[in-house]
């Protein structure tokens, strides 16, 4: 799915990442050395995303959307990447996705791993 979804975007020049948060907990302890329990609803895994900022999942209802977003829009709006210390943080790859995204985007600002919530 992920393979076709990207040969299907590929004509908009820009990365885009889908992933099967359902599957996650299959892979994720062998790559990053942590346990990753298996989620019981989509919102579990948004809320265990590294960085606050990225906690943020839009679902298409009948009626609509229903945004998710439990820390809100303001580090997003501020460019300000701050780490979630719930489940399954790991300083490292805090440190390694805030430096590709640095990178990617000098205007952010990144708060130390650390950081107070």
């Amino acid at each position: 799915m992920i393979r076709s979804l990207r040969d299907a975007f590929a004509k908009l020049r820009a990365t885009i990442e889908m992933r099967n948060q359902a599957r996650v907990h299959l892979w994720y302890p062998e790559k990053h050395g942590l346990p990753y329990p298996p989620l019981s609803r989509s919102t579990d895994g948004i809320d265990r995303f590294l960085t606050k900022n990225t906690r943020v999942g839009i679902r298409r209802t009948r009626d609509g959307y229903v945004v998710y977003a439990p820390d809100g829009f303001d580090d997003i709006a501020g460019m300000i990447v701050r780490p979630n210390p719930g489940a399954n943080f790991s300083a490292a790859n805090y440190a390694k996705k805030a430096a590709r995204w640095k990178g990617l985007w000098p205007e952010i600002t990144v708060l130390p791993a650390d950081a107070e919530s």
